[in-house]
């Protein structure tokens, strides 16, 4: 017995036990489910992104910390070299404005020298202990032994008051050193010491 060839399209029985269609508003549950889906996906990729920019944003931060505080110690260190010059500054201003009454001294030292009398040597000394006093050095060559009387009163007139004077004279060499020590104007000027 020979079987005919016969193509087949449905393998399918007609089943008559078969449950009825889903409602419409049921089909809509694959349609969420698939965009769920499709919307967890798309969050994700942006939380990765965004993930991604936030540690890129973090690294340009820390980097441009790092520049800033490089930057700040630069500015720092520019800064105490400005204070340093600043001090330095108003030490020279205090000094000159201190030295001020010894420049008029100086001047009416040399001044007071008479036509027979040269001064040789003189020299103003801070003391570092006690900055009020000034150590006073001064060599004379002179004829005229009243030389040293007339420079002493000189100094005198100037507000200064000598403390502790010695003086050594050498073939008309006459070396005095002393003490001085400012007096303000409200006190009267006395005599110095000889």
């Amino acid at each position: 017995m020979q079987i005919h060839a016969r193509i087949i399209d449905d393998f399918k029985t007609e089943r008559k036990d078969i449950s009825p269609p889903l409602q419409a508003y049921l089909r809509l549950v694959p349609v969420l489910l698939y965009a769920a889906i499709a919307g967890s996906i798309l969050l994700n990729a942006l939380f990765i992104a965004r993930y991604s920019q936030a540690g890129s944003a973090r690294d340009t931060a820390v980097r441009q910390d790092s520049e800033l505080n490089t930057e700040l110690d630069g500015v720092k260190s520019r800064r105490q070299a400005l204070e340093d010059e600043t001090k330095k500054a108003s030490d020279l201003s205090a000094w000159v404005e201190a030295s001020r009454p010894l420049q008029s001294l100086v001047v009416e030292i040399a001044r007071s020298m008479g036509s027979d009398a040269s001064l040789v040597d003189l020299s103003l000394e801070r003391d570092t202990t006690n900055p009020a006093q000034i150590l006073l050095s001064m060599r004379l060559q002179s004829e005229n032994p009243k030389q040293l009387d007339e420079t002493v009163q000189t100094i005198a007139r100037n507000r200064f008051r000598t403390f502790s004077p010695q003086q050594t004279m050498e073939k008309g060499v006459v070396d005095y050193k002393a003490t001085l020590l400012w007096q303000s104007s409200a006190r009267e000027q006395t005599a110095p010491a000889q």
